[in-house]
């Protein structure tokens, strides 16, 4: 997997530029910048925080499973940060969506 890849992917996918990935991320430009200018691997630290600007666990990131695109696991990620009530309101509003 090139870790690059697809964090410019998962980027890309929610229109974000550099500057917001690392704002988001609570990195520095800098560090952005230069991770994709020298083409280095992030530390798993800077990863992590990248990881929790896209909503997504490591475990997330590093599955390749391509049943499930990086749109559905973002949904996924917040829906489970979610208390029950709103869980259910969540769940009720699909519903209605769907009917």
């Amino acid at each position: 997997m090139d870790i690059l890849e697809k964090i410019t992917k998962l980027r890309l996918e929610r229109g974000w530029s550099i500057y917001k990935l690392a704002d988001e991320a609570g990195l520095t430009q800098s560090t952005v910048s230069n991770m994709f200018s020298r083409k280095t691997t992030p530390s798993i630290s800077t990863l992590s925080q990248i990881c929790d600007a896209f909503g997504l666990t490591l475990s997330q990131f590093f599955n390749e499973d391509e049943g499930v695109d990086a749109n559905e696991q973002y949904v996924l990620s917040m829906y489970k940060k979610l208390n029950t009530k709103n869980k259910n309101a969540v769940k009720n509003l699909i519903k209605n969506l769907l009917d």
